[in-house]
């Protein structure tokens, strides 16, 4: 059987297949690293605020330490806008890692449906010699002289 031309093509794409499958899965996981940093952010500005809720339901006010509460609650919501930034454009990269998939894909799909068809067209021709060769055979030893 002759060999695939496009066998090089094909195992090339395939590895791009593959490095995009890796890419995909490596901004899957940022975007994941970026969520689980947001929900400790807003869980601890959450801490904040409830301590600053106790300070003010308390006789005493500690202005001091409600002013450092205030402080770093807001310092916690710049952090949380900065890391909604961060998700917003970790969200992009990888629905464009997902495109980059779906293209290599597609592309391997075709190559091997290339392949396919060329291994059916080449056992197809091989079965016809087959046959040949037997009738000939068949015709040889059949043939009365």
């Amino acid at each position: 059987m002759k060999p695939f031309r496009l066998d090089k093509v094909l195992e090339y794409r395939r590895h791009q297949r593959l490095e995009a499958r890796n890419a995909l899965a490596s901004a899957i996981s940022d975007e994941q690293t970026l969520i689980e940093h947001q929900a400790r952010i807003n869980r601890q500005k959450g801490q904040q605020l409830s301590e600053l809720a106790g300070f003010t339901q308390s006789e005493v006010v500690n202005v001091e330490a409600a002013a450092r509460r205030r402080y770093f609650t807001g310092q916690l919501e710049i952090q949380l806008m900065v890391v909604a930034e961060q998700l917003a454009q970790a969200r992009m990269v990888v629905e464009q890692m997902r495109a980059v998939l779906v293209k290599a894909d597609q592309e391997v799909k075709a190559l091997e449906r290339l392949h396919e068809k060329h291994v059916e067209e080449e056992t197809s021709l091989e079965q016809k010699r087959t046959e040949i060769e037997l009738s000939e055979q068949w015709q040889s030893a059949n043939w009365n002289w």
